[in-house]
């Protein structure tokens, strides 16, 4: 069930939603400017710690510490100077140590609750990029189970030839600064949340006062205006609440309210053509729906059609555009062992479509019972088209004949799609058949026929344009790649599941686009020893 809403609650939503998103962007934007200031502060700060640090430490010696070189007075000296740099700042935790292959050489530490032990090794700190160390690694800021936030850095400490031997690692403990940030976070929620709420509610208040009560006004009037029609059926001569309206605003909805009353003026006589029209579309439709049952009836619909042939199976299926189409397929028996198979595209949709296809069909069985011959058939159908065609309409047509007994098939192609055929055991490809022109186009047009025999298991698929112009909703065509494929997928299956499923194909790819053109489809195997 659709739930009605009011102008006044849709824009009262609009308003809570633009400034909830806004308020959203300033916390954001707030809350960010605050964070990278603050952790570009310290990162800079511990940087210049360690980097000081780095520079104190005797270069020539130190990588020594690492090998073989013992703790002396030159290693306490330079331990003495980082524990006097880390008393004097608020760093965590300063030491020494060399770095190879992600593994780390502890060589100072002045921590001295927990310290490392002189050359103890360690992995080094996740986080920390060790694919290259001769510049250090720039300050970071991680969260370690067991330590928590941290901002921390590795300076080099360079020889005379500019070697790093070993870095200079510090630590700073953000634990309070995170908890600031949050509380950061949590006054900006507060004022920006308090604003953009007063903001809010000013806005409703004058979109109410400036918009709402017009509007509002406007639909009372417009709604007693139906009802009075409804309960009259003609014009009041004190006129409607429409044309009592004064709303004399100097915007849109003034000029709203004058094409209102002009709208009042004017939909008396619209209702009174409107019953005519309705009628007329009525009596239209009724008459479309019995022209498309009499065109459906004209099209061959029993399956199977011959039941006492065993030699072949047939199967169409016609969907047009619209209520009735152009496009028609056709079969029958010229003897118990003659059959023509008929596949035809009439120009045009609709009403003068299914007239002209009406007039090609039964002229082109008429001459299949005259003559034998696709070609002459389709040379004296072209002649009797050609005749008082002051429409300018044409037809294209494949026609076929198959001797059942043999699997002979003599076929002539008037301007139409190429046939689609499948040898047993292989897959369909077109044939690409001599096309003649087009029936009712040119009189004394000649046709060409030739031949092909059919062997046991072998398919045959007739159809219209419709199916390979069958256009989705980005103008792309369905195209003879696309039907080639969807036919031998299907080809292990029954003629008539077959076209069933092809057509589910083009239905899949044309999605929700409307259908342009009909689409007519034929399939017929040969199961004859």
């Amino acid at each position: 069930m659709k739930v009605k809403m009011s102008l006044r609650t849709k824009m009262m939503m609009v308003i809570i939603s633009a400034t909830l998103l806004v308020a959203v962007i300033s916390i954001y934007i707030s809350y960010k400017t605050y964070s990278d200031t603050v952790d570009n502060y310290y990162k800079e700060t511990i940087t210049n710690i360690a980097a000081t640090a780095a520079s104190l430490m005797d270069a020539e010696i130190i990588g020594e510490y690492a090998d073989e070189r013992e703790m002396d007075e030159a290693y306490e000296e330079m331990l003495s100077v980082l524990k006097n740099i880390k008393d004097n700042s608020d760093i965590k935790y300063l030491y020494v140590q060399r770095v190879i292959d992600k593994k780390a050489v502890a060589l100072m530490d002045t921590d001295e609750e927990n310290p490392m032990g002189f050359r103890e090794e360690f992995p080094v700190s996740e986080g920390a990029d060790v694919s290259s160390l001769s510049n250090g690694i720039p300050a970071f800021i991680s969260n370690e189970e067991g330590v928590g936030w941290m901002c921390s850095v590795f300076m080099p400490i360079k020889n005379d030839k500019g070697e790093t031997v070993a870095l200079v690692g510090a630590d700073m403990s953000m634990e309070d600064v995170m908890r600031e940030r949050h509380a950061f976070l949590y006054r900006v929620l507060i004022v920006i949340t308090v604003v953009t709420m007063i903001a809010a509610f000013i806005m409703v208040l004058l979109i109410r006062k400036m918009v709402i009560k017009p509007i509002r006004g406007l639909s009372d009037a417009t709604r007693n205006f139906v009802s009075e029609q409804q309960k009259k059926g003609e014009q009041s001569e004190e006129g409607s609440m429409i044309s009592k309206l004064k709303i004399m605003s100097n915007d849109e909805i003034g000029e709203l309210t004058q094409s209102i009353k002009v709208m009042e003026k004017e939909i008396y006589s619209y209702i009174a053509d409107l019953t005519s029209v309705t009628a007329e579309k009525e009596r239209i439709g009724t008459e479309l729906n019995v022209a498309t049952q009499i065109q459906a009836n004209m099209l061959p619909s029993i399956f199977p059609p011959f039941p006492e042939h065993k030699e072949f199976d047939i199967y169409a299926t016609m969907n047009p555009a619209k209520e009735v189409g152009g496009d028609f397929y056709d079969f029958f028996l010229m003897d118990d062992n003659h059959l023509v198979m008929v596949m035809a595209d009439v120009s045009g949709k609709g009403v003068p479509a299914a007239l002209f296809m009406v007039i090609a069909k039964t002229l082109l069985k008429n001459c299949a019972q005259i003559t034998s011959s696709p070609k002459q058939i389709l040379e004296k159908v072209n002649n009797q088209l050609c005749e008082n065609n002051e429409a300018d309409m044409f037809v294209t047509v494949w026609l076929g004949i198959l001797e059942i007994s043999t699997g002979k098939l003599v076929a002539a192609n008037a301007g139409h799609e190429y046939p689609a055929i499948m040898r047993a055991g292989e897959e369909f490809t077109l044939i690409k058949d001599k096309h003649g022109f087009v029936l009712a186009g040119m009189e004394d047009s000649v046709y060409t026929e030739y031949e092909l025999t059919l062997s046991k298991g072998d398919r045959l698929f007739l159809y219209t344009d419709g199916v390979p112009e069958a256009t989705d909703a980005h103008d792309e065509l369905f195209g003879n790649e696309r039907m080639l494929a969807a036919l031998n997928r299907h080809r292990q299956s029954s003629v008539k599941d077959m076209l069933i499923k092809v057509k589910e194909d083009i239905d899949a790819f044309v999605g929700d686009a409307p259908q342009f053109d009909d689409v007519t489809m034929l399939g017929f195997v040969y199961d004859n020893q």
